[in-house]
């Protein structure tokens, strides 16, 4: 077995220990040579698991609760209703039915339906018609273009831009939560039911996960539930011996009754 150790040993390194018979033990020429003896229990069942690797992008680490909102593909696209209610526009007798349906969402790209999610998101949060920069409105569009980025990135995983782009504009909107829950609470409260949003502040300390660590808090874990299990048990031993002690009990004090009335002691 050593010579097969050996053999992966620089020269100078043989020599040391087999021509010059060095009275190191066998422990240290593992360590030497970088191999681990050190085994846990077998008869403690004490597993670990790592925990499973969520990607930034994912919406429960993410907090967005919510999806993008279903929209009326029927209706006619935003550019045509900006001065005008989408009511108005279909009850124009001067455009055909055919020309209405070519100009609604339907036939709309993918930017213009998104354009009119926001729009309708955009009207619910704003403090008044032309609001368009507070905390809340920017918040709300940064939702929208996060949840498009999202359903985005669950079909096309290697779109490194938008993966990326995707990333930042989450780390923005905590930035503009962080600002607004000091700011007014209230509303933050408000927002967060609104747009369907659970807010995650970043944490103070970062601690790693590692194997060893882990292992020392299922240990921790193991040994009090041992410990409180082996209590219990005493303790219901304890309570079963009760009735035996008061059986033993009551015999005895009646041998000492008696035992005192025939020596004269009690009367």
């Amino acid at each position: 077995m050593f010579n097969r150790i050996f053999t992966s040993v620089k020269p100078f390194m043989v020599d040391t220990f087999v021509h010059q018979q060095s009275p190191l033990k066998c422990s240290s020429i593992f360590n030497i040579l970088g191999i681990q003896l050190r085994t846990y229990n077998p008869k403690v069942n004490i597993e670990w698991v790592p925990p499973p690797k969520i990607s930034c992008l994912d919406p429960s680490k993410s907090g967005d609760r919510g999806t993008l909102p279903k929209l009326d593909l029927s209706r006619p696209q935003t550019r045509f209703t900006r001065k005008r209610t989408p009511a108005e526009f279909a009850d124009r007798d001067d455009l055909s039915p055919e020309i209405k349906k070519i100009n609604s969402l339907e036939y709309a790209p993918l930017k213009n339906q998104i354009q009119a999610i926001k729009q309708d998101v955009l009207r619910t949060v704003q403090r008044h018609t032309f609001d368009c920069a507070s905390l809340e409105s920017t918040i709300a569009c940064l939702t929208i273009k996060i949840r498009n980025q999202q359903r985005h990135t669950s079909a096309w995983k290697r779109d490194k831009f938008t993966l990326v782009t995707c990333k930042e504009n989450i780390e923005r909107r905590n930035a503009l939560l962080k600002h607004l829950r000091a700011y007014d609470y209230k509303r933050f409260e408000w927002l967060l039911e609104k747009l369907e949003l659970v807010y995650h502040p970043h944490p103070t300390t970062m601690e790693p996960v590692t194997r060893k660590g882990s292992i020392r808090k299922l240990t921790t874990i193991y040994c009090d539930r041992m410990r409180s299990k082996r209590l219990d048990d005493y303790r219901k031993e304890l309570e079963k011996e009760k009735l035996k002690f008061a059986e033993e009990k009551a015999q005895l004090e009646k041998w000492i009754e008696e035992e005192e009335k025939q020596l004269g002691l009690r009367k």
